[in-house]
């Protein structure tokens, strides 16, 4: 006798529970939000509709038997949801990989810099790329409203390395040997060249220091239309909030250094300009005819002096706070 294609109560229930399983497995991965829902919807129509067709097919085969197919409708969807279960560990280790190797680009860059700090371009550049990778990574496996968040992450990695670009070329223009050598100030151009690199090193550490200060909001903003509610916003939130406020208050100290100290040597330069003519440079010691110019000119000195050792003693308290 023929009767009609069903599926059993075994079936039915089944089905529940490897959708509830799916559903915990989107949600674990890519926490909850509308994209999720509709990943989970589509997975649950594909692993139900699947297993249906092929019990359909035994159905015709045994001659459309009562119930025939169930137990192949049970078999094949248990089978999906092996598969299903092997995808989603290998989606989780393709995730925890960009992850991990982002913290082993860190750990190469502190050790490195620690290490020989003159090395630091090099050592930066190889972090940056490291970082850049993967960003790019997460990026490839995350979806929804996490996916915004690391979409959000890489633009501001893109302008923090800007940022850090730019200070870097005008600190190593700034540490260029023609700089703050007084032997050759001897025309007005030499002067004005001086000046304008020493002036393009604080300007530059004036930018970075407001970057620095502001960059909590600029995330923020950059994050404005994500779901606030998100594990992976808030997380990263959480964890760019606690980096910033140990930090800040170091590198602001650090920068300040780096601003006095090119200040200094800016002062010392236009009092050169000032009193041309009226000093000169021999074994590395400035003399000025006028002692008053003379005590102008070693107060100067000394501060900035206090302000380099500031900076070489915070250079690796901030590598170390990475």
């Amino acid at each position: 006798m023929k009767h009609p294609f069903k599926l059993s109560k075994s079936n039915i229930v089944f089905s529940i529970i490897v959708s509830l399983i799916i559903i915990f497995l989107n949600i674990r991965i890519y926490g909850f939000d509308a994209y999720t829902f509709g990943l989970s919807f589509g997975s649950i129509i594909g692993a139900i509709i699947f297993p249906a067709l092929i019990a359909l097919l035994v159905w015709f085969i045994k001659g459309k038997k009562e119930y025939g197919g169930t137990t192949t409708f049970n078999i094949v969807l248990a089978l999906m949801l092996l598969g299903s279960i092997s995808e989603f560990g290998q989606v989780i280790n393709e995730r925890k990989k960009p992850m991990e190797d982002m913290q082993k680009a860190v750990s190469k860059y502190k050790e490195r810099t620690l290490a020989n700090p003159d090395s630091t371009d090099a050592n930066y550049s190889e972090l940056s790329n490291g970082i850049k990778n993967s960003i790019d990574g997460l990026l490839k496996t995350s979806v929804g409203e996490e996916r915004k968040v690391y979409l959000a992450l890489k633009e501001y990695f893109k302008k923090s390395d800007s940022v850090n670009v730019q200070w870097n070329s005008a600190y190593n223009a700034f540490a260029e040997p023609r700089i703050l050598d007084f032997s050759l100030l001897n025309e007005m151009e030499e002067f004005k060249f001086q000046k304008n690199v020493i002036q393009k090193y604080i300007d530059e550490s004036e930018y970075f220091k407001s970057f620095i200060i502001n960059r909590v909001e600029f995330l923020k903003h950059k994050t404005k239309n994500i779901d606030k509610d998100n594990k992976a916003y808030k997380g990263f939130l959480k964890g760019m909030t606690n980096k910033d406020s140990i930090q800040k208050p170091i590198f602001i100290k650090y920068i300040n250094g780096h601003i006095d100290y090119g200040k200094g040597m800016k002062s010392i330069l236009e009092l050169l300009e000032k009193e041309n003519g009226k000093w000169q440079y021999e074994n590395e010691v400035i003399t000025f005819q006028d002692l008053e110019t003379q005590n102008a000119y070693e107060k100067i000195f000394n501060h900035a002096i206090l302000n380099e050792e500031i900076v070489n003693e915070l250079s690796d308290k901030l590598v170390e706070l990475l």
